[in-house]
């Protein structure tokens, strides 16, 4: 994954992801759900449950294709001076922590009783908490962003930081 926008001086990507493909799951259920109702809506005419059922049709519709969407244009990037989330078509969007900002990451819940290698990480920096939703292999992310912190940490100790975010 590329990072929008220019790198700082000196820094440069260790890891990119998004989240796993579990996460069109539900994308998938709402499209089974818009061919059901579109399918009923269809076998009963012009009765007036046709007009609700092609209602639903439609929300469940809208529903998978934003989920698709927001899937498509989320991803964690780690760099060698700090940590990426990528939310949405402009870069405004984008949420940028330094690595020295960062006070730890929480491992949530797996994804389906843990069958799945994917998990939502919790990036604690400055008193916010930052949800990072079904990375794959979260430990390995983890482990990732904490080494890209300790080699940051080790070349720049706290307070001699001056990139710009």
């Amino acid at each position: 994954m590329k990072v929008r926008g220019p790198l700082n001086d000196q820094e440069y990507t260790l890891a990119a992801t998004r989240a796993h493909g579990a996460r069109l799951l539900t994308a998938l259920i709402c499209l089974w759900g818009a061919m059901a109702a579109w399918s009923f809506a269809s076998a009963v005419g012009s009765s007036w449950l046709s007009l609700p059922a092609s209602l639903l049709a439609l929300l469940f519709l809208g529903r998978a294709v934003l989920e698709v969407w927001c899937w498509c244009l989320t991803s964690y990037i780690v760099t060698s001076q700090r940590l990426i989330i990528r939310r949405g078509l402009s870069s405004s969007q984008d949420i940028s922590l330094p690595l020295e900002a960062i006070e730890g990451v929480s491992l949530g819940r797996s994804r389906l009783l843990g069958a799945l290698p994917a998990a939502h990480l919790t990036v604690h920096s400055r008193g916010l908490a930052h949800l990072l939703r079904d990375v794959p292999d979260p430990q390995r992310f983890s482990y990732q962003l904490r080494q890209a912190q300790e080699e940051h940490l080790a070349t720049h100790p706290l307070g001699a930081w001056t990139g710009n975010f």
